[in-house]
């Protein structure tokens, strides 16, 4: 058996150190070795009372004990040896013999030492971090991620606007710019002053102050060409056919050389005269004096088809000629071997003058023979084609000036008139 020297208590021989203070047990006893080793040993006092470390020399004593009692540990911060020191755990047994000052001490220590650690938060937020620490990367990248996503809402959101504003000005612009008064005084000035609207009526179109008569004349359909029986009848004006022939306008009279000149501004004519029918004209310049015509006007002026000059002429009739043949042509009989004033004859059941003698009259169509094929008078115009004349002139016999007698021309001859027509659309 061992002995502590300090509390007297013994222990196994196997115990070196006492349970109670920590003493060295050991025979023979020797007071300043226990002294030093439980210095040693416990550098901090236990609860019990203050202890001091004996110095390393001989003949030092340990101050006397007093009855002080001891000072107690703060609540919240515990020893060294209280949280380390083993006799805590192995001095359960002789846990009556402290003082209930002590126990109380060590109970306050070691519910400090066991007390879980403090959690510092600041709030209740997640997003925000402790203090003096910048918050993770993670989070600036989401609040960056979403402030970007904002900012490409809101931009895409002004695109989207524009966008739909363009197309409703481009829907509606145009619109808004034709009704405008300014759009309608610009159209208004773009053509001719002098057009008048195609009613069915018979109108007069101004060139440069010279006036062209057109007469209206209904559609309709005809049996074209001459019968076996009709006297002084060609073979190429037949087999007959019928043809149909939508509403125009024709020229009243043919083109006098006043009308020619306002439009072309020149005079080819042999013959010379403002009211007499313009003569020695070429098919090419009676298509071109249409065509200057048409951009004067603004409308589509032409030559007359084969079948639309027939029509024209017959005015529903279907003899030889339409009336008395004295009494509405000028031919080798009665012409004097000169053309004469346009208008001097009688008219036609349509209103047309010198539809016979005078001036023989261009076609747009080309000479072809029968059964004619009626076309819209969109022919091709080339120079080279054999076109058609129909009418007579001043120097032709009465036979020549049937209503159906059509003779072939190259289009470069001269000595020939014409008349024009404006479709009626």
């Amino acid at each position: 058996m061992k002995r502590c020297p300090t509390c007297n208590r013994t222990f196994d021989d196997t115990m070196t150190f006492c349970l109670v203070d920590g003493s060295v047990l050991s025979a023979p006893f020797d007071p300043r070795a226990t002294e030093s080793v439980s210095a040693s040993r416990n550098p901090d006092p236990g609860p019990t009372g203050i202890l001091y470390p004996a110095p390393n020399t001989a003949g030092t004593t340990r101050p006397p004990e007093t009855d002080k009692e001891p000072t107690p540990l703060p609540q919240t911060i515990a020893g060294p040896a209280q949280i380390q020191s083993p006799q805590r755990e192995t001095a359960l047994p002789f846990a009556r013999e402290y003082s209930s000052a002590e126990e109380a001490a060590s109970q306050s220590a070691m519910k400090t030492m066991n007390a879980p650690p403090p959690e510092v938060m600041i709030g209740k937020d997640q997003n925000m971090a402790f203090a003096g620490q910048p918050p993770p990367t993670s989070q600036l990248t989401e609040r960056h991620f979403s402030v970007g996503k904002r900012v490409a809402l809101i931009g895409g959101a002004v695109l989207v606007v524009i966008i739909i504003g363009a197309i409703v000005w481009l829907i509606r612009g145009p619109k808004i710019r034709i009704a405008s008064p300014g759009s309608a005084q610009s159209k208004q000035t773009n053509q001719p002053e002098n057009k008048p609207q195609l009613t069915g009526q018979s109108f007069t179109e101004n060139v440069n102050g010279v006036q062209i008569q057109m007469v209206s004349v209904p559609g309709g359909t005809f049996l074209m060409g001459s019968p076996l029986s009709e006297t002084g009848r060609d073979k190429d004006e037949g087999p007959q056919n019928e043809a149909t022939i939508q509403s125009l306008y024709m020229s009243k009279y043919e083109v006098t050389q006043a009308q020619y000149k306002a439009v072309m501004g020149m005079n080819p004519s042999s013959f010379k005269g403002d009211d007499l029918p313009v003569d020695s004209v070429s098919w090419n310049d009676a298509v071109e004096f249409c065509r200057k015509l048409s951009q004067i006007t603004g409308r589509e002026y032409r030559l007359p088809t084969e079948a639309e000059w027939e029509y024209a002429c017959r005015a529903g009739t279907g003899g030889p000629y339409a009336g008395s043949v004295d009494g509405m042509t000028w031919y080798g009989a009665n012409s004097g071997s000169q053309t004469h004033p346009v208008g001097q004859k009688q008219p036609n059941g349509f209103g047309l003058y010198d539809m016979y003698g005078n001036v023989w009259e261009w076609c747009q169509s080309k000479y072809k023979p029968y059964p004619y094929k009626a076309t819209d008078g969109r022919e091709s115009l080339e120079e080279t084609d054999v076109r058609v004349v129909r009418g007579g002139s001043w120097e032709s016999s009465a036979n020549s000036c049937r209503s159906a007698y059509r003779r072939r021309v190259i289009p470069d001859a001269r000595s020939i008139g014409f008349r024009i027509i404006l479709a009626a659309r």
